[in-house]
């Protein structure tokens, strides 16, 4: 809980820093980010057991996926939402013996928000170098169902973790049509620990760019009755649009 406060204190001198220039720009400027992240998914039960799940399982089982981000800036002041959406299914029949049917079916979805309030560094010189504070939201639901012969058994459980974090992020030129985009961000609340790291190289075609690069986002949970620790990483590609 200290942890939280000490970011909320934070993203809110961030915003208070800035209040001169931000009164001094007329207009906000809009960037979206429309991506794929093709993650895999690593974590340990709270049985212990290691989980991990390649991109391709789960691809096999995506019933429905959403990502994206949006960035708005006045002056020096950046105001950044990014969301992440999996709703994951599977089914499997198999047999315990003669004449004894088994079925297994697990439904698995996940939401990860992370909002947040920036001050820009680099304001009146090319790119960015951005300090933020604001907040991560985790929500999972996993259910999974086991049938045998005449009998069955349910079993459900979910997470709903606000962490408040804190970091950077930024985007250096290197080249007329090219930039380098970064962010890394720690924080803790609900969970003992969350941390984020990432960067792409964006090449820029008239008013959008093409982005391609590496993310990683983690949470040590802590008190969950699903899973101890959890991680996304992998490979990420997308477009940015300004308008």
């Amino acid at each position: 809980m200290r942890k939280m406060k000490k970011a909320i204190v934070l993203a809110a001198a961030l915003m208070l820093g800035g209040t001169g220039a931000f009164a001094e720009q007329s207009k906000w400027n809009y960037r979206a980010f429309v991506y794929l992240w093709t993650p895999e998914l690593g974590g340990t039960s709270v049985t212990g057991q290691d989980m991990t799940l390649s991109f391709s399982d789960i691809l096999d089982n995506l019933d429905f996926g959403l990502m994206g981000a949006l960035e708005a800036n006045k002056g020096p002041i950046s105001i950044m939402g990014d969301f992440q959406y999996l709703d994951l299914s599977s089914d499997q029949n198999a047999a315990v013996g003669p004449g004894i049917p088994a079925t297994a079916d697990a439904d698995v979805s996940g939401f990860v928000f992370t909002g947040s309030v920036g001050y820009d560094f680099k304001h009146t010189q090319p790119g960015q170098f951005v300090g933020f504070g604001g907040f991560r939201y985790l929500g999972m639901d996993t259910t999974a169902n086991l049938s045998v012969g005449t009998g069955s058994q349910r079993v459900s459980g979910s997470i709903s973790n606000f962490d408040a974090i804190i970091g950077v992020r930024g985007v250096q030129p290197l080249s007329e049509k090219w930039a380098l985009s970064f962010i890394a961000d720690v924080g803790a609340g609900d969970s003992d620990l969350t941390w984020q790291a990432g960067a792409t190289f964006d090449r820029r075609i008239n008013n959008w760019n093409l982005s391609f690069g590496y993310r990683h986002i983690a949470w040590e949970i802590g008190n969950s009755n699903v899973v101890s620790d959890l991680s996304f990483s992998g490979p990420i590609v997308g477009a940015k649009i300004a308008f």
